[in-house]
């Protein structure tokens, strides 16, 4: 797969205790707190945990404690651990929007879309403003296959912070899955355009220079779709698609010699290519290089659960009568 799915991480609460003046009994509890606090600020998660452990011992009705325990156990790889703290923060407080939130994304690190979309719906009905939310809506919607809201959330998203450049990515990604055909295309090469505008060294960016190319080689602009090909290669050298791609737009401009090029390269990324096979194959039948295009329609054929398996299997066939009347006639 070759997107990557984006989500804004959880915010560390305000460092805030219960509210008024601490009783005498609460008073460790709140220095324990306010401690633990500072080692959260200063990225030290290790020694937050248990002075947190201790605050939600002594003052298990402190919802934001349990938050942060939670938040606390996330950052250091456990979040069973934190889910079952940002639960009980919001059984006490079931209006702690931050807890909504931060239980949606360890759903989202774990898959369970359902639960990251309802916390992410229950954060923006109490936050209208809370931007990442939105972003983070879109993703688990778009997860979850209910494209037409994700694609909501994030202009959402977008309208709320116009260079939101995650939101942008998100918003491509899912226009692009959601795209009847390619008169669905202008949308969303404006969407990653702006992406790349934005955000041209994003973790997404070779993903998105990919699309481009895709999109612009459906549309019939070879030109950019070849230079959007080469993007995304100079990003992901390994982009064996991209190679392929290219290799499509060079020869449907007549440059057979360019495309025989890009079509070896993405075989030399993915050996078992097999439309680039096929692909090279048909130029070297076209070029009637024979021995060359049978090899390459032999590797096609010899893989059965290719779609392009019986025509390379009938091609290859073909040029092999040829060749043996070719031989018969010669003698």
């Amino acid at each position: 797969m070759l997107r990557k799915l984006f989500f804004a991480v959880a915010l560390v609460a305000a460092l805030t205790w219960s509210g008024g003046a601490a009783s005498q009994s609460e008073e460790p509890a709140a220095k324990a707190y306010l401690d633990a606090m500072e080692y959260v600020q200063k990225g030290n998660y290790s020694d937050a945990l248990p002075l947190l452990q201790k605050v939600v011992s002594d003052s298990a009705d402190f919802a934001l404690g349990h938050y942060n325990l939670g938040f606390a156990y996330e950052r250091l790889g456990a979040p069973d651990s934190a889910r079952v703290a940002y639960e009980a923060a919001l059984s006490l407080d079931s209006t702690l929007v931050i807890a909504h939130y931060s239980l949606a994304t360890v759903a989202l690190r774990s898959q369970d879309y359902p639960t990251a979309v309802e916390h992410l719906r229950k954060a923006t009905e109490l936050d209208s403003t809370f931007v990442a939310a939105y972003l983070n809506l879109g993703a688990a919607l778009d997860q979850a296959n209910d494209l037409d809201g994700a694609v909501t959330a994030l202009n959402k998203a977008i309208q709320l912070k116009p260079d939101y450049v995650d939101a942008y990515y998100q918003l491509g990604s899912t226009q692009f899955r959601k795209a009847a055909s390619a008169k669905d295309y202008p949308d969303v090469i404006t969407t990653y355009k702006k992406a790349l505008e934005l955000g041209p060294a994003h973790a997404n960016a070779s993903v998105a220079h990919f699309y481009l190319a895709r999109m612009y080689l459906a549309t019939g602009q070879n030109e950019p779709a070849i230079t959007s090909a080469d993007e995304a290669i100079k990003l992901k050298p390994d982009l064996a698609q991209a190679y392929f791609v290219k290799g499509k737009a060079l020869s449907t401009l007549g440059k057979d010699d360019a495309a025989i090029a890009a079509y070896k390269k993405a075989i030399e990324k993915n050996q078992n290519y097999g439309s680039a096979h096929h692909a090279l194959g048909i130029l070297y039948q076209k070029k009637e290089q024979w021995e060359f295009a049978l090899k390459e329609y032999r590797a096609v054929a010899k893989d059965t659960t290719s779609p392009q398996a019986p025509a390379a299997a009938k091609a290859a066939k073909a040029i092999e009568d040829y060749l043996k009347k070719t031989a018969q006639q010669g003698q």
